[in-house]
């Protein structure tokens, strides 16, 4: 992959910084992405998860469980009462990993607009791996694709990135620090101009595989855009 688009890949290191989050395929900080169930492997990373937290629970609810098998239960070492322990620590293991889960389905909703900029993030990812296949089958056919589409293509993408990296501060704004809001006009602004840039692109680019990729690109900023409305409301 060149420099150039090296460069505008928003990688999860950065998105750390900005969010102020530990950002994966699967979480956002302790809170799961929803958009795992849209992709098989995330799914898996995600029961994989999700069993080794209910195995650390069960470790932790041992003691718990003999505590209440000695005193309700008249607890021996005799092997009969085996069953009832094992079934008093597995109740109160199902127990807490339900209200946990109850717990983060909560948070999930309250961090909706982070998780729907982080899927934007992914999809503009993704576009970049675009341009480098179309640029390698360029580079391949000889098609003629001319520097100056692809430099819109990559104006597109530079575009998008900046109102992406402005549509996540305002989150985090937003999420932390209500009453503070004066920085937020300005990331506004910066969005708009941002998206006034990838319309005037969409207009002046031809039809090739680039110019598809640049309103792939226009959608990601007219999301954002949307986004940030029902945060600014």
């Amino acid at each position: 992959m060149t420099n150039d688009l090296i460069d505008l890949i928003i990688k999860y290191s950065e998105l750390e910084k900005i969010v102020g989050l530990e950002i994966s395929d699967t979480f956002m900080g302790k809170v799961y992405r929803s958009s795992l169930w849209r992709y098989p492997k995330r799914i898996l990373s995600f029961l994989l998860t999700e069993l080794f937290v209910f195995g650390l629970i069960i470790i932790f609810c041992l003691p718990v469980g003999l505590i209440v098998a000695r005193n309700f239960n008249g607890f021996t070492e005799d092997s009969n009462n085996t069953v009832p322990f094992l079934g008093i620590t597995l109740g109160i293991s199902v127990a807490i990993a339900c209200l946990w889960n109850l717990y983060m389905w909560f948070k999930v909703k309250e961090m909706k607009a982070l998780a729907r900029l982080l899927d934007e993030v992914d999809r503009h990812n993704e576009i970049i791996q675009g341009v480098q296949i179309v640029d390698e089958l360029s580079a391949a056919s000889n098609s003629g694709i001319v520097l100056s589409e692809r430099h819109q293509a990559i104006e597109a993408l530079n575009a998008t990135r900046e109102t992406l990296v402005c549509a996540l501060m305002t989150e985090r704004i937003l999420r932390k620090h209500q009453r503070f809001i004066a920085r937020r006009y300005e990331l506004f602004a910066n969005i708009e101009s941002n998206l006034a840039t990838l319309q005037h692109l969409q207009v002046n680019s031809q039809a090739n595989e680039y110019a598809d990729l640049i309103g792939q690109a226009l959608q990601i900023g007219a999301i954002v855009r949307q986004e940030i409305d029902r945060l600014n409301n």
